[in-house]
């Protein structure tokens, strides 16, 4: 593997942050590790970039390190505010005392690709938050690092352009070919860019695989809790729902995403539609059946508070019960 993640522990002032971390990454690859505030991802992230020492454990990499380095860039950027953003993306090379043509070129090419020339000139107070981590991201990938660290690249963001760049951060990673870890809280964005997602709670990496299955397999209620908000279904109400037909053979409770539940109205339903908030694109609605109260999402409309439904399991976890 190009970079192994060995046992990680991290503690700071008697507490620990960081509890036997271990994954590793394939060359070119780019990995995104989830997880609440304070879960230890931007510690984790510090430590891959050599900024901080783990207290046990270590990282292995297949790259020379010393020549081309790992690049965090961070969540606030971190630009020169007294410098224009073609300085800024220079700093680097000019600190490796590459030759003015040499930086020049490289730094306009890179300004080229990722659409600032015509902010060449202009300091990091005159650019959007958008533009600020593209000059960030230029300033990191103009030195040729061998891993790019990446601390909540949409944390900055506004929601409108959180998509977009999670799929302008996905294609210039391929086309550059460079090995990519990032963290970060949002997990939409992560789903969509990452090869493998590592979910980060409390210091423990509970879970690292590809998206489709941390999201459709996860390996505790937890993880399954932190990626939505899930339903836990008793046996005792599987005859009051339409159930995909594996469902009915197994011996355990059913946990169903609130958007794997289909909603019909139904006058003959089980269940009854308690409250509803709207949600922009769909209404997030609280329906009880019987003595259980269960989350789903509804995107058609034409529900409303009272109405009598029926439920449609579309996909289930299974977790084992107690």
């Amino acid at each position: 593997m190009f970079l192994v993640i060995d046992s990680v522990c991290k503690g700071y002032h008697g507490q620990r942050v960081l509890d036997n971390v271990s994954f590793s990454v394939a060359q070119g690859e780019l990995v995104s590790l989830i997880g609440p505030s304070g879960a230890g991802k931007t510690t984790l992230l510090k430590i891959i970039a050599g900024l901080d020492q783990p207290d046990s454990g270590g990282i292995r990499s297949k790259a020379d390190l010393l020549s081309n380095p790992a690049i965090l860039v961070f969540q606030d950027y971190v630009l020169f505010p007294t410098m224009t953003v073609f300085d800024n993306v220079a700093f680097g090379l000019k600190t490796r005392r590459k030759g003015a043509t040499e930086i020049r070129q490289r730094s306009m090419a890179m300004l080229d690709y990722f659409g600032l020339v015509d902010k060449a000139g202009q300091f990091p107070n005159q650019l959007s938050s958008g533009q600020q981590q593209r000059v960030a991201l230029a300033r990191a990938m103009v030195v040729n690092p061998s891993i790019l660290l990446l601390d909540e690249p949409f944390a900055n963001l506004d929601k409108n352009l959180k998509g977009g760049t999670a799929e302008f951060i996905r294609r210039f990673q391929k086309e550059y070919t460079i090995t990519t870890i990032c963290v970060t809280h949002d997990l939409q964005e992560a789903m969509m860019m990452s090869d493998k997602i590592g979910v980060l709670l409390d210091g423990v990496l509970c879970q690292y695989d590809d998206a489709q299955a941390v999201y459709n397999e996860p390996t505790s209620d937890q993880v399954a809790a932190f990626l939505g908000h899930v339903n836990t279904i008793p046996r005792k109400y599987f005859h009051l729902l339409s159930l995909p037909e594996a469902a009915e053979g197994n011996g355990y409770d059913m946990s169903v995403r609130a958007e794997s539940l289909i909603i019909e109205k139904d006058p003959q339903g089980s269940g009854v539609i308690e409250d509803m908030l709207f949600a922009g694109q769909y209404s997030v609605c609280r329906i009880r059946i019987d003595d259980l109260t269960v989350t789903a999402y509804n995107s058609g409309g034409m529900l409303k508070i009272h109405d009598r439904v029926r439920l449609i399991v579309k996909r289930y976890i299974q977790l084992k019960g107690d």
